[in-house]
């Protein structure tokens, strides 16, 4: 995990906790892994979208320090 996800969303940081915790039973990406994720954030794939479009923008500036 990074140190970063603490900038993002209570919503997309319980969806990085989900996905990780569901690698304890699911070592892969499959449907399995998937429907477990699922199971416990319903809007998983909205989360992850969200991630990949705006993860690079979860950066600290000069003004917030």
């Amino acid at each position: 995990m990074n140190w970063r996800l603490v900038m993002g969303s209570p919503e997309v940081v319980d969806y990085v906790v989900v996905h990780e915790l569901a690698h304890l039973r699911e070592a892969n990406h499959g449907d399995t892994f998937w429907s477990l994720v699922a199971e416990y954030d319903p809007k998983y794939e909205d989360h992850a979208q969200w991630l990949e479009e705006h993860s690079s923008e979860l950066i600290f500036s000069e003004g917030d320090l």
